[in-house]
């Protein structure tokens, strides 16, 4: 099972592992680390999204938007250029997750 961890980092670069992502029997999951979480939410992090955080985990069919906004969608038109780059076969949003790291200029979240 390919799990990748999401990670938030704080203004002092103290990281914290706040949830796991992973696809399972075509359903997505993600497990939150309550003790971790409240930790970050205590030092500026605003959550996953619109997650309830308060909840110990979510499973769905489609992978949950916070991580959709953080991959290249199947209709950008520079998707088999991307896919080359990052050496990916076929369009994969676990795949694209793991090389990317879903890093985002205008937040402190990643994934390992």
């Amino acid at each position: 099972m390919d799990i990748l961890y999401l990670k938030w980092k704080d203004i002092n670069n103290n990281i914290y592992t706040i949830a796991a992502l992973y696809k399972e029997n075509d359903y997505y999951y993600l497990l939150i680390n309550r003790v971790e979480m409240d930790k970050a939410k205590e030092n500026g992090c605003n959550g996953i999204g619109t997650l309830d955080t308060t909840k110990s985990g979510f499973r769905s069919k489609e992978l949950f938007d916070f991580f959709k906004y953080r991959i290249i969608q199947k209709d950008n038109p520079f998707l088999d250029e991307f896919l080359r780059k990052y050496n990916i076969e076929q369009y994969d949003e676990m795949k694209i997750l793991r090389k990317t790291k879903g890093v985002l200029g205008t937040d402190r979240y990643f994934l390992e």
